[in-house]
């Protein structure tokens, strides 16, 4: 666990080439779930949720985000603060979601303005991600086990190891 009040479910941070929000206060929140691939000059900032198998590909997510899952950033985007990327979506190259905005699609789109009652909903989404996946953590192995078992597989075939 990198910061006490960020959750990195199965994922991999690679914090050589990428930088997050420093914990500043103990209520920051950073959530980044499974299989997000975060390649260099990524940065995130508190309150962002990510959702499963997003691609952050060179980009900036300012404070109290929400990119769907499968969604795809591209080198150069920006979202800004109070904003939602929706599920499935690409933002392309040096694309801008202005404040307080939804967009959607592919290529992704402007859809509509966000509610005032929205944005406070995006950081209280963030914690209750937290406190979910807190309840969860000892479930989940600091590293793999299944190499045992493929091993086990390999001696009962006679495969040498």
């Amino acid at each position: 666990m990198l910061w006490q009040d960020s959750s990195f479910v199965g994922c991999l941070v690679l914090l050589f080439y990428t930088t997050l929000a420093p914990p500043a206060a103990s209520a920051m929140m950073i959530y980044i779930l499974t299989y997000v691939r975060l390649p260099a000059h990524t940065f995130i900032e508190r309150y962002v949720t990510v959702g499963a198998s997003s691609l952050l590909r060179s980009c900036t997510i300012e404070p109290e985000c929400i990119v769907g899952q499968h969604s795809i950033l591209m080198e150069g985007s920006l979202m800004e603060t109070h904003s939602i990327l929706e599920a499935g979506s690409v933002l392309p190259p040096g694309r801008r979601i202005p404040t307080g905005e939804l967009w959607a699609g592919n290529p992704a789109r402007f859809v509509r303005t966000l509610t005032h009652e929205e944005t406070l909903e995006i950081p209280k989404l963030a914690v209750a991600i937290n406190d979910l996946s807190t309840s969860h953590f000892s479930e989940f192995l600091p590293y793999s086990t299944a190499y045992l078992e493929v091993e086990k597989l390999k001696k009962s075939f006679g495969i040498s190891i």
